[in-house]
């Protein structure tokens, strides 16, 4: 074996080598599997029958409510895992994924979806979006109670914020998208009451100061939105008036989980008098 042999023999080894790597890594295409081939014209979505799996993948909803903004690649991959289509190779900035949600439904229904982070040019997450409008809604639900004169929309203060935070999360900013379509669409001239709650657990003074300036970040969010500012009024009540009781001294994960209607974001709606 002269040495030239030896010399090309040992690059296709090591080429072979990387690329394996690189593919159980998911950062490889599959061989002639080009991203302008997979891609649908219009949404930004690649077609749904391009993906590696057949169908959607289960996921558990909270690992997907824990996409945060300026997260690594490797904390995303972490929580939902490596995209399922074809991506390219090094510097890719875009990531797509099907997965399929379960409705709450009886009988196990689910829905497949389609969801897609995007990087920006330090390689951390920028933005995230959904395929179809019902699949966040699932993360995400609102509950809405009919009040005289108008109607009181209720959102997770969990989903909203990030953790101890009165920043927005990326499915809290979409459930508020949702909030003012519903308000421009059943108000004319809407007045707003925002009041937020957290559990009993922590100092008085603090619950009171993070419930208060999460109402204010709603209201905020909403005025630019395109909503009249002044139409809208904030109170943070602490862990005053509970929707559940649960037993227990400490925040052990138990307590905490069943407090969780606690921690939550109400807006009453009505119709402004003229």
């Amino acid at each position: 074996m002269n040495n030239a042999y030896r010399t090309f023999k040992t690059a296709a080894l090591g080429a072979a080598g990387i690329a394996a790597t690189l593919m159980l890594s998911g950062c490889v295409s599959p061989p002639n599997n080009d991203r302008t081939d997979i891609r649908e014209a219009g949404d930004g979505f690649p077609a749904l029958d391009s993906n590696w799996y057949d169908g959607g993948r289960f996921v558990k909803p909270q690992n997907i409510l824990r996409i945060r903004e300026g997260q690594t690649k490797d904390q995303v991959r972490q929580l939902i895992g490596n995209p399922h289509f074809s991506e390219g190779f090094f510097g890719v900035r875009e990531w797509n994924y099907v997965f399929n949600l379960y409705t709450g439904e009886v009988g196990g229904n689910y829905i497949t979806c389609q969801y897609q982070v995007e990087f920006d040019r330090d390689m951390a997450l920028e933005s995230s979006r959904w395929r179809d409008a019902q699949c966040p809604d699932l993360l995400l639900p609102i509950e809405r109670q009919e009040e005289l004169n108008g109607e009181k929309l209720i959102l997770s203060g969990d989903v909203l914020f990030d953790f101890d935070s009165d920043q927005l999360s990326l499915e809290g900013k979409r459930a508020l998208d949702r909030v003012t379509q519903a308000i421009q669409d059943g108000f004319e001239s809407p007045e707003l009451l925002i009041v937020g709650y957290t559990d009993r657990f922590g100092n008085d003074a603090y619950n009171l100061g993070l419930s208060q300036s999460r109402t204010l970040t709603v209201a905020d969010y909403l005025a630019g939105k395109g909503m009249r500012r002044d139409d809208m009024r904030t109170a943070g009540l602490g862990s005053l008036d509970p929707v559940v009781e649960c037993p227990g001294a400490t925040p052990t994960r138990s307590v905490t989980d069943c407090l969780r209607p606690n921690r939550r974001v109400e807006i009453t709606v009505i119709e402004r008098a003229l």
